[in-house]
């Protein structure tokens, strides 16, 4: 039975209308300001996504009326085959006479059946212990795998810092050498080179001068915690952080006792103040990281 075609359906209104939407779509683009405003995105886009459905939809309803009319056809050939099933009601009536035989057959079927079946949970058995070895050795790679990328993380970390630590040390010396514009330029590269990793998870801290000395945020060049009350003279090399979690504390100069309540104290946060800075300790760029930190 050949199968009829469907009726075919008039798209040029849907293409039309797909050439309007793209089009408005394309005007807004073009007399609009870049980068888009929201307000604009929000018109371009659902343009060209209804732009985009009204090309579609004609295909789409073409192929669907297609399917039903194969359908339908497809109905009329199962009803034959129907038809066929009391034929074959009949030769099932006379295969009952021949039931003894069967049922012998069937004895014997089920004899081997059960050596098969022996056969097959002793492979079974086999092949489940061949997985769970090859899992075993899987997890043991993936786990030497996931130590390796650890020991990796850990070892970019520590050179992005001491990097870091190096352009701080130059900052300080540009600063100090009294050329405001040298200042600004070195300045300048230190935040970009800031902003690049902070998108990895990298955090640079600065202690602010005056403030008070905190253990937990706060380390001596010497490693000896200070005096209670004791104050910040300046950042000698910065604390980090990665991805939230402490990596480094910030490595302070300590205000002395005598200084911290004379009015030249307000210099400390200039880079005369701080005397000893990253140049003046080259060992800045090799302090241990925390521990508890992500490495």
């Amino acid at each position: 039975m050949p199968i009829q075609e469907a009726p075919k359906l008039v798209k040029w209104p849907f293409l039309l209308g797909d050439a309007l939407l793209v089009g408005a779509a394309a005007f807004l683009i073009s007399t609009a300001s870049w980068p888009l405003s929201r307000w604009e995105i929000a018109a371009v886009v659902p343009c060209c996504i209804i732009g985009a459905v009204l090309a579609v939809l004609p295909f789409i309803r073409e192929h669907n009326a297609a399917v039903k009319l194969w359908e339908q056809s497809n109905l009329a050939e199962a009803s034959r085959q129907l038809d066929q099933l009391v034929t074959i009601a009949n030769q099932i009536s006379a295969a009952t006479t021949h039931w003894q035989s069967v049922q012998d057959s069937a004895a014997k079927t089920v004899a081997s059946g059960d050596d098969l079946a022996k056969k097959m949970t002793a492979e079974a058995r086999a092949f489940a212990e061949f997985l769970q070895r090859g899992d075993a050795q899987e997890k043991a790679a993936m786990r030497l795998e996931i130590d390796k990328l650890r020991r990796g993380e850990g070892e970019s970390l520590q050179v992005v810092i001491h990097l870091l630590d190096h352009i701080y040390a130059l900052f300080l010396a540009g600063v100090r050498s009294g050329q405001a514009p040298l200042a600004q330029q070195l300045g300048q590269f230190r935040g970009a080179c800031l902003d690049t990793v902070r998108r990895l998870g990298v955090v640079a801290h600065e202690a602010r001068p005056g403030e008070d000395f905190d253990p937990k945020a706060h380390q001596t060049p010497d490693g000896q915690e200070p005096a209670p009350d004791a104050k910040v003279q300046g950042t000698l090399a910065c604390g980090y952080t990665f991805q939230g979690q402490a990596v480094r504390r910030i490595l302070v100069a300590i205000a002395k006792p005598e200084l911290t309540n004379e009015p030249a104290a307000e210099g400390a946060s200039g880079p005369d103040a701080i005397a000893e800075g990253p140049a003046a300790h080259p060992a800045a760029a090799d302090l241990p990281l925390d521990e508890g930190g992500p490495v």
